[in-house]
């Protein structure tokens, strides 16, 4: 059977106002960046529940934009950016791109498992402070890529290596309620279900999601009003979450949202 039809379709649901997405996989979330950062007209700030933190970078260029305005650029792509969401990048280096077009001012990764909170950049009321810089690399055939740029950004790793992601700065819950409390900029809130259980995780599902779900509780509670909710169930194009469990999952960060967005 071809693969896409076996593609989870998106789901849209309204949690008490708020949009919240169900998609599979992860990096299906990119062209709701895009509209929301050109419907908002600012850089939005993200706030990742994930075992991974998807900053990889390697991915091909958009479309030069020839002169034209970077926000009427986008806007003229937003049909094609479905299809570069599922084809062109993948769940591991989808969040560089939107870096490299100003869509991502920051990014705060909880690592439910590990109950530690990392920044790639801060929220600084209207601005954004030391944000991981891009660059546009020349590739066979007149192609375009974009990288981290080790000269402005420290990288685990090396530049040349699909397989490197800027290093993050190690913050408290403290920091991150701080800068959310002062940040002035859409807040786009999203949830890898492999956070709370993934296929490395043994023992009971109910118990363990019930025990990383307290440390899920407080970030959410420091984020007031996100602009929507990303969950990703993560069973395409790899499994990242017991089949069995995925629901499972899905319905307790469900209940959680609508717990705290009332």
């Amino acid at each position: 059977m071809p693969s896409v039809a076996r593609r989870f379709p998106h789901v849209e649901l309204d949690i008490n106002g708020i949009k919240t997405i169900i998609v599979d996989p992860h990096n299906e979330i990119m062209p709701y960046w895009f509209m929301e950062f050109l419907r908002r007209k600012c850089s939005l700030i993200a706030v990742r529940i994930d075992a991974h933190h998807d900053m990889f970078h390697c991915c091909p260029a958009l479309p030069a934009r020839e002169g034209r305005e970077m926000h009427h650029h986008l806007q003229r792509l937003l049909p094609y950016l479905q299809q570069y969401s599922r084809s062109q990048v993948n769940e591991g280096n989808f969040t560089c791109p939107a870096f490299h077009y100003g869509v991502m001012g920051a990014l705060y990764h909880y690592h439910p498992g590990r109950e530690r909170l990392e920044a790639y950049g801060r929220a600084s009321g209207y601005e954004t402070e030391g944000p991981p810089q891009t660059r546009v690399k020349s590739g066979p055939g007149g192609s375009r890529w974009i990288f981290w740029d080790g000269e402005e950004t420290d990288l685990a790793g090396d530049e040349a290596s699909p397989k490197t992601a800027p290093l993050p700065r190690r913050i408290s819950l403290h920091d991150f309620q701080r800068d959310m409390q002062d940040c002035l900029h859409p807040v786009a809130l999203g949830i890898d279900l492999d956070g709370l259980y993934g296929n490395g995780d043994r023992g009971p599902v109910e118990s363990l999601v019930r025990r990383r779900m307290a440390g899920v509780r407080a970030v959410l509670q420091g984020v007031s009003r996100p602009a929507f909710i990303c969950l990703a169930r993560s069973q395409t194009p790899r499994s990242y979450i017991p089949e069995r469990a995925v629901d499972l999952v899905q319905r307790a960060v469900l209940g959680l949202i609508r717990e705290i967005y009332v």
